[in-house]
C-alpha cells in the first residue's frame, strides 16, 4: 500500500485526538475530499486497499461499504488473518469488523434512524456471534450493543453462543463470564439453568 493511500485509510487530523483510529473519527472531521477518495477505494483491484476501505466507510456509517463488507464475509480466504490478537496469536479479523458494524450503526442511525440501520446490522452481526461459536476471538462490543440497545432479536443467538462456550471452557476462557453477564440481564433463569445442567457455578468463569 503506498504512503498516499495509507494516510487516506488511516490519518487522524492533528486536532482530532479523541480519535484511536480513522473510523472513529467524527463526520464534521471527515472532509468530502476524503471521504470520495475512500468511497473510489471500494472499486480498486487490489483486495487489501478493499477491504480497509470498506471496513473504514462502515464505521462512517457508509451503507456502501457495509455492503462490501458482507461480500467480504462471504469470501473469508481473502479476509481471514489481517488482524492478530496482539497478546494471543490468534486471528482477530473479526473482531475488527464487528467494532465497524457497531460503528456503523451508531453513526447510520443519526442519519437515517435507528430502526433502519437496526435491520441492516443484523445479518453480519448474527454472522459474527455464530463464527464466535468455534473461535476464540472476543465479542464484547456486541454485548455493550445489546445492553444499550435492549435489542432482544439477539438473544437466542447469544444463548446459543453461551452454550458452545460452556461446553468448550478450554477455547473461550473469560469470554464466558462476559456473555452470562449480559444474559443474566434477559433471562437470568436461562443461565442458571445451563450452569446447573453442565454441573458449573458462575465463579468458575471468573477471569483470572
Amino acid at each position: 500500500m503506498d504512503p498516499k493511500t495509507y494516510e487516506l485509510l488511516n490519518g487522524i487530523p492533528e486536532h482530532a485526538d479523541y480519535a484511536v483510529g480513522a473510523g472513529d473519527l467524527d463526520r464534521e472531521d471527515i472532509s468530502e475530499e476524503r471521504m470520495a477518495a475512500v468511497r473510489q477505494l471500494l472499486n480498486s483491484g487490489n483486495e487489501m486497499e478493499r477491504f480497509q476501505a470498506s471496513k473504514l466507510l462502515t464505521s462512517w456509517g457508509v451503507h456502501n461499504g457495509l455492503i462490501v463488507l458482507e461480500e467480504y464475509m462471504r469470501r473469508p480466504e481473502i479476509i481471514e488473518g489481517i488482524y492478530t490478537h496482539r497478546l494471543h496469536g490468534y486471528d482477530d479479523t473479526y473482531r475488527h469488523i464487528l467494532m465497524a458494524v457497531t460503528m456503523y450503526f451508531a453513526n447510520a442511525a443519526e442519519v437515517s434512524g435507528k430502526e433502519l440501520a437496526r435491520r441492516q446490522v443484523y445479518d453480519v452481526l448474527s454472522k459474527i456471534i455464530a463464527l464466535a461459536n468455534e473461535r476464540p476471538f472476543e465479542i464484547s462490543e456486541i454485548y455493550s450493543f445489546v445492553h444499550r440497545e435492549k435489542y432482544s432479536e439477539y438473544l437466542p443467538l447469544l444463548k446459543q453462543h453461551l452454550i458452545a462456550m460452556v461446553e468448550h471452557p478450554e477455547l473461550h476462557r473469560w469470554k464466558i463470564k462476559d456473555a452470562i453477564g449480559l444474559i443474566m440481564e434477559f433471562d437470568a433463569d436461562f443461565v442458571r439453568a445451563l450452569l446447573s445442567e453442565k454441573n458449573k457455578i458462575l465463579e468458575n468463569f471468573v477471569k483470572k
